[in-house]
């Protein structure tokens, strides 16, 4: 890290910010600590439209590392990153530490088996583009060499400044040796009223595994509610039994510093529930 750090240092290279996350699990047969991550962003700007961005996270799976050149303003007012970014198909709009079922499906990569390294996270090419109310985003990239290219979309219409309206698509392609591709078509909507945020996800994947195809479907719903300006009390409902499992989330979380955060959440399935309580540390 410092080796890179050195590297860049003539232009400009800064430490953008990060998080420190620790957590606590308790579920029905075990409960301890879990190192989350420390994640740091960076930023070397190389000149007035172009640089490079990076993240690196140490948790508890290992090293993780997003790095890529961007250029903005290449046609009109839009951006295209070369490298390792993260791919736009969720909305990220979840305040659970659970996640969305979108991002729960964007990082397990579509359908339940056979495995697969997810499409959240790509090497390639990414071009985003914002008009005044819609911003496009697409890329084109692959996990790692031989795990099939993933083609992905996003497009975002800003009804309102308190709607906005999202449609993903994802053509999420396995190895080849496995003979097995999925196609993700995601529509969700975030709405703010005063203290209350909602957001309302449907989710359909079409599966082809060898000769034969099975499209399914599950929906997401979210609440949240500011009780203070520092605190936030949520619940949200998974109805995806076919693509994952229904799920039951309420959480709570508080601001104890401008810095740092805690936040418990408790998720129950059919089968099992397990509690989590999050310490969030950003600066």
């Amino acid at each position: 890290m410092a080796v890179m750090l050195a590297a860049a240092s003539s232009h400009a290279a800064l430490v953008d910010g990060g998080d420190l996350k620790v957590r606590f699990d308790i579920d029905a047969d075990n409960s301890g600590f879990s190192f989350e991550g420390l994640t740091l962003n960076l930023h070397a700007g190389l000149g007035a439209k172009d640089g490079i961005k990076g993240e690196f996270s140490y948790g508890g799976y290992g090293v993780e590392t997003i790095a890529y050149y961007y250029i903005n303003d290449v046609f009109r007012k839009d951006e295209v990153n070369i490298g390792r970014f993260y791919i736009d198909w969720a909305s990220g709009a979840s305040v659970t530490i659970n996640g969305s079922l979108a991002q729960n499906l964007q990082r397990r990569g579509g359908a339940t088996a056979p495995a697969d390294s997810g499409f959240h996270k790509g090497i390639g090419v990414k071009y985003k583009t914002d008009f005044e109310r819609f911003t496009l985003v697409t890329s084109v990239s692959n996990h790692h060499p031989g795990d099939g290219t993933d083609l992905a979309g996003r497009g975002i219409f800003h009804l309102n400044p308190d709607l906005k309206i999202g449609v993903g698509v994802a053509s999420i392609n396995r190895a080849r040796a496995v003979n097995t591709s999925d196609f993700g078509l995601l529509i969700d909507a975030g709405y703010r009223t005063g203290p209350l945020h909602l957001l309302c996800e449907v989710v359909g994947i079409n599966s082809r595994r060898q000769n034969g195809t099975e499209t399914e479907f599950g929906f997401y719903a979210e609440a949240a509610y500011e009780l203070t300006k520092k605190s936030l009390l949520y619940g949200g409902f998974y109805g995806a039994e076919s693509l994952t499992d229904d799920l039951l989330v309420v959480g709570y979380k508080t601001g104890i510093t401008p810095h740092v955060a805690i936040q418990g959440e408790i998720c129950n399935t059919r089968d099992n529930w397990h509690l989590t309580l999050g310490l969030n540390v950003k600066f």
